[in-house]
């Protein structure tokens, strides 16, 4: 995992982004887009549709925010177990890039990153191939786009390496692991509540150590937090975490 920062990373740089444009409402996604700073925005394959997709352009435009592209697997809504081949893969990113792409330009936006959803997000650090698939893809793409990617991850340093723009994502809803992989939905508490990832909000900021499952501190630096648009407590968590974040009174946060 990513050692801690030796340098100050200021509150205002920690960008607060969100999985938006999937099954959400039309009301909630306005609500949530007035909160975050980006907007992760479904190309309608794992969930939404390519409406849903074109109105949540449209209303993040006029939020301002950041856009990204957020493209998934169709079956089991993008979390199924089952990964693409290397050339199923590559024709997804092109295929569900590419409409996404023309969306933007028809309502007049810069795509500015991509954050793959779902078990294609985990399995770019599992399997090498796809990261090499991937990485490709990126390279193509050009220097203007940026990625996300998992915060501490092998993915997150091998575009570092290869001088790709990258964000490491870290969860604010989700659950560690004490080797930095986030606890499987399946699994028992592996989604937090609000007050209780308020808690460990509070103690990652002051520490630079992310609390895991395991009753482990994980070192985990960090430029973006994502909480998930489908979260039953979104909304009021993402006011919690504003609230955070203000009442730190512009100091440094070591992460």
């Amino acid at each position: 995992m990513c050692p801690r920062r030796k340098t100050p990373l200021l509150m205002d740089q920690l960008m607060l982004n969100c999985d938006l444009g999937e099954d959400e409402s039309p009301e909630k996604t306005r609500q949530l887009l007035a909160l975050v700073d980006a907007a992760n925005v479904s190309c309608g394959h794992h969930a939404g549709s390519p409406e849903k997709t074109d109105s949540t352009l449209r209303d993040a435009q006029k939020a301002g925010v950041r856009i990204g592209a957020h493209p998934g697997l169709s079956a089991a809504g993008g979390r199924g177990e089952a990964l693409p081949t290397e050339a199923a893969f590559a024709q997804l990113l092109e295929e569900q890039i590419g409409s996404f792409g023309d969306a933007a330009s028809r309502v007049g936006v810069k795509v500015d990153y991509i954050k793959l959803h779902g078990s294609l997000y985990h399995g770019v650090e599992s399997q090498p191939a796809l990261a090499e698939v991937y990485l490709d893809f990126l390279r193509r793409a050009g220097p203007g786009m940026a990625v996300v990617s998992l915060a501490g991850g092998i993915f997150a340093r091998r575009c570092q390496d290869a001088g790709i723009t990258v964000y490491r994502e870290a969860f604010a809803d989700r659950a560690y692991r004490a080797d930095g992989s986030l606890v499987p939905r399946s699994e028992a508490d592996a989604v937090l509540s609000t007050d209780a990832a308020l808690r460990r909000l509070r103690h990652w900021l002051a520490s630079g150590e992310m609390p895991t499952q395991d009753g482990l501190g994980l070192a985990l630096a960090a430029d973006t937090l994502c909480v998930h648009g489908d979260h039953l407590e979104a909304i009021p968590l993402i006011h919690g975490i504003r609230t955070v974040l203000a009442s730190n009174d512009g100091s440094a946060l070591y992460l």
